[in-house]
């Protein structure tokens, strides 16, 4: 897909990668949608919006969509990006968290991806859904993360499966450790991926996962679910499931 002049939404734009990709897609000429949690400063041209919604608040997510339908005729790219990831044991988890968690993690992506379906209609359209190696591998004291990728991973590959025969398409994007301040409870702070890092621990940087992301989206052709894991630092495997 050529992305100049492509209509192309993307939420939690003002996070780690949201906002190194949303600085490319612009390099690109895209026309963008960007879903923040709070507006951003950045002064974007005249055809991109910017809308603040908090994606867990059910009438703020269906403002949202009004908004949207009104605004754009058509989307070609639909990014879900935004994400929360709480990492506590079962005794330290609330079950405010866990409902939050799906929330953000699930439930915006699925009534997003449902009610933007009649702007997703032209020929080309792509949902580029972020998951996590969270949704294929279970990890200690990461049960609310890892539930609700392991949910993202199952909605997303069975709309493959459902939208074969016609539009959009749906890709998942299940993605290692990045350099990013993501996550909370036992997660571990930038600085010390950072150290990490530097001690040998391989994590992908935000400007390697978006320009990835950029040549996914410019492909004629991907497949329904496509797994980076960093094998090295500023480098990392692409392979398929």
């Amino acid at each position: 897909m050529e992305l100049s002049g492509k209509t192309i939404l993307v939420t939690g734009a003002d996070g780690g990668i949201g906002s190194t990709l949303i600085a490319k897609l612009l390099e690109e000429g895209a026309v963008l949608i960007l879903i923040t949690h709070r507006k951003i400063a950045t002064t974007l041209p005249d055809k991109c919006k910017n809308y603040a919604c908090d994606l867990s608040n059910k009438e703020e997510l269906s403002k949202l969509i009004g908004r949207i339908k009104t605004d754009f005729p058509k989307i070609d790219v639909l990014v879900n990006i935004a994400g929360i990831g709480i990492y506590k044991s079962i005794e330290e988890a609330t079950v405010e968290e866990w409902e939050t968690s799906f929330a953000i993690n699930v439930t915006a992506p699925f009534v997003l991806m449902k009610n933007l379906l009649p702007l997703l209609s032209n020929p080309g359209t792509i949902v580029l859904n972020i998951g996590s190696g969270a949704g294929v591998i279970p990890m200690k004291n990461r049960s609310l993360y890892c539930s609700t990728k392991f949910a993202l991973r199952g909605l997303s590959l069975s709309l493959a499966e459902e939208f074969k025969e016609r539009e959009p398409s749906f890709c998942l994007i299940t993605l290692g450790s990045t350099l990013t301040p993501f996550g909370t409870g036992e997660a571990l702070t930038l600085e010390q991926k950072k150290e990490r890092n530097k001690a040998g621990s391989a994590y992908f940087t935000p400007e390697w996962v978006s320009n990835k992301l950029i040549e996914i989206l410019k492909a004629e052709k991907r497949e329904n679910e496509i797994v980076l894991y960093p094998a090295d630092y500023g480098f990392g495997t692409w392979r398929k499931p």
